[in-house]
């Protein structure tokens, strides 16, 4: 776990470091500049769809009717509350972060005008974090069957995948902005689920006595 976190730390630390150097900056623009060319209207309003599902209007509620199935089947509460705790925190972190360095959004065709900063991608950190400890708790869970479990995790890694691609195919954001958003969401999802085991061996320990 630690190495794979500080894997993603070097890889987000990176993206910030090179994105100002103008030799990385005009690859930034290449990719935002080959999306934009291969436009349509149909893929458009594809990707419309697909980038809404990253956005808090499905977030939230797929959240709130998981949380309360998952509630009603199974009484994992601390589950539910550390699902609480990932989709606040890593949004406020998001926020945080294009404040710390406040990169300014593609200037070219977007298709759809954003506000705030551009680095890292909101999108993309949000849905790694929170669709990725949905993914987690499912698997723990829900699923038993190693098939099942596949298809859920391959399910989950290509949603992910497409919501932040359709970041850079919207024209806003640079393709940087899109790695180190899922680079940070999985950091924090890597925090979060190591430190559930953590508290419930605190809490198992505690009943003993």
């Amino acid at each position: 776990m630690l190495f794979r976190f500080l894997t993603l730390l070097f890889v987000f630390c990176l993206c910030a470091l090179i994105y100002p150097i103008e030799f990385f900056y005009q690859w930034d623009v290449k990719v935002t500049l080959f999306f934009e060319e291969i436009r349509h209207p149909i893929l458009t309003t594809i990707f419309m769809f697909i980038t809404d599902i990253g956005s808090i209007k499905y977030t939230l509620p797929i959240c709130i009717v998981f949380a309360c199935f998952f509630y009603y089947k199974k009484r994992k509460l601390l589950d539910l509350v550390m699902l609480t705790v990932i989709f606040f925190t890593v949004r406020q972190l998001n926020g945080l972060l294009k404040n710390l360095f406040v990169r300014d959004r593609p200037s070219f065709e977007y298709v759809y005008e954003e506000s705030h900063y551009s680095f890292p991608s909101g999108h993309a950190m949000n849905t790694t974090a929170i669709y990725g400890f949905l993914c987690f708790i499912t698997l723990n869970h829900l699923i038993k069957s190693g098939k099942q479990k596949s298809i859920v995790l391959v399910s989950t890694i290509i949603l992910i995948g497409l919501i932040s691609i359709s970041r850079v195919y919207l024209g806003v954001h640079f393709i940087t902005d899109v790695i180190a958003g899922i680079s940070a969401g999985l950091m924090l999802l890597i925090v979060i689920t190591s430190i559930i085991p953590k508290i419930r061996l605190f809490f198992d320990k505690n009943r003993r006595y």
